[in-house]
């Protein structure tokens, strides 16, 4: 059988490759080749270690500065806020020593324009109200109170058990007696013209311990809500002087009727400032309507807490203790501070007044020193009110104020 060449050759380089694998040495070569693959997988991942190391490297170096920037800013942020701050300190500081220096100047030139005036010159220029009963001439006191520079006037209405039948019982203001033939609307727009303020004036009746009729009261003040639409109207005030200790429950119910409807005004009686509510207690009979007052020292707290405004009736003949009243009242109103509490001086040489009640006599003695202590004390107390128109125009100029003649309304006169 002859065998071709090809298929010889062929035979010998399988035997050749047979021979590789199964020689002595191929173990060796297994090895080297493992070994050689081994080396480039760690170069491998050397380099990729490298390569990473260095992306992370070029990370951080990237961030840091992104850190250090914001850390920059913020501080820089930090230290223009503080510099704000310290300047718009600095400027409040600086406007704050301005307004004191301003108030300061001003003062010493009141004070010194205050050295100049007259003691009557400080009276006018001093902040008045003025107590008004009866009006039958009614130019009297619009020109009084320009001449005298009166803000305010307590303008009676009258009484409401005298005019209840005849005017009130039907809705109407009185026609006559109080006022003459001149309507309340009118002259109340007179007074609003020349800039004066007007709070109303009314009381129950002739016995100030009966409260009977205390409902009525809420009639009259929805007439004094309806009137104000038409004019201006501060408040509706009760001369109301009650004196025994079971009617001020009653007294205090009264304020409420009234504050419910229209802004409420009370007159306040001196030895009030000295009454605890404590000491009332016994003479409430409901409990829980007391429990109400029960952050209330005195009954002057406890009407304070139920009005819009008081006015203290600080009667005496003498400056020291109505000083003294004063006092009181102003420690107690600091407690109230949406209550707005002001004084009344009586000024009469009326023999129906008693003489120990009124400054009349003070005043005769020495005209200066009654005005230096109307102009002192509305600048210490916050304004002071004159009762009342009629006794004062008399007082001033000898003469009651029903009577015509040609009023100048000057200095006063010696009587």
């Amino acid at each position: 059988m002859e065998v071709s060449s090809e298929g010889l050759n062929s035979s010998k380089k399988k035997n050749k490759y047979l021979t590789f694998f199964t020689s002595k040495t191929f173990p060796n070569y297994l090895f080297l080749g493992s070994l050689f693959i081994i080396i480039i997988l760690i170069i491998v991942i050397i380099a990729i270690s490298s390569s990473s190391s260095k992306v992370n490297n070029n990370s951080n170096r990237d961030t840091k500065p992104t850190e250090q920037r914001e850390e920059r800013e913020e501080k820089e942020q930090r230290e223009e806020k503080e510099q704000r701050e310290e300047k718009e300190q600095r400027e409040e500081e600086e406007q704050r020593e301005e307004k004191e220096q301003r108030e300061e100047e001003e003062q010493r030139e009141e004070e010194k324009e205050e050295d100049d005036l007259t003691a009557w010159e400080k009276y006018i220029k001093a902040e008045k109200y003025l107590y008004i009963w009866e009006y039958y001439t009614p130019e009297y006191i619009l020109k009084l109170c320009q001449d005298h520079n009166f803000s305010r006037v307590y303008l009676s209405i009258g009484c409401i058990e005298k005019y209840w039948d005849a005017f009130y019982s039907e809705g109407n203001f009185p026609e006559s007696g109080e006022i003459g033939s001149l309507d309340y609307e009118t002259f109340i727009k007179q007074l609003n013209n020349i800039g004066v303020e007007v709070e109303l004036v009314t009381f129950l009746g002739s016995n100030p311990n009966n409260f009977n009729d205390i409902d009525r009261v809420s009639i009259i003040a929805n007439m004094v809500k309806d009137l104000s639409k038409k004019v201006k109207i501060k408040a509706l005030h009760f001369d109301q002087e009650t004196g025994i200790k079971k009617s001020y429950e009653n007294l205090l119910r009264m304020y409420i009727k009234v504050s419910e409807i229209f802004p409420s005004s009370a007159i306040l009686r001196p030895f009030w400032l000295n009454i605890k509510m404590k000491d009332l207690k016994s003479y409430f009979t409901d409990e829980s309507f007391y429990n109400y007052f029960n952050d209330c020292e005195t009954l002057v707290d406890a009407i304070m807490k139920v009005t819009n405004y008081t006015d203290l009736m600080a009667y005496n003949e003498n400056y020291e203790v109505v000083i003294e009243y004063m006092e009181k009242l102003k420690i107690i109103a600091s407690r109230h501070p949406k209550n707005e509490a002001k004084n009344v001086i009586e000024i009469s040489g009326r023999s129906d007044v008693p003489q120990e009640d009124t400054l009349h006599q003070r005043f005769l003695e020495d005209n200066d020193k009654f005005f230096n202590f109307v102009y002192n004390s509305s600048k210490t107390y916050g304004g002071i009110t004159i009762h009342y128109y009629e006794t004062w125009y008399e007082t001033l100029y000898c003469i009651w104020p029903n009577i015509k003649y040609a009023y100048d309304g000057g200095k006063p006169k010696k009587c």
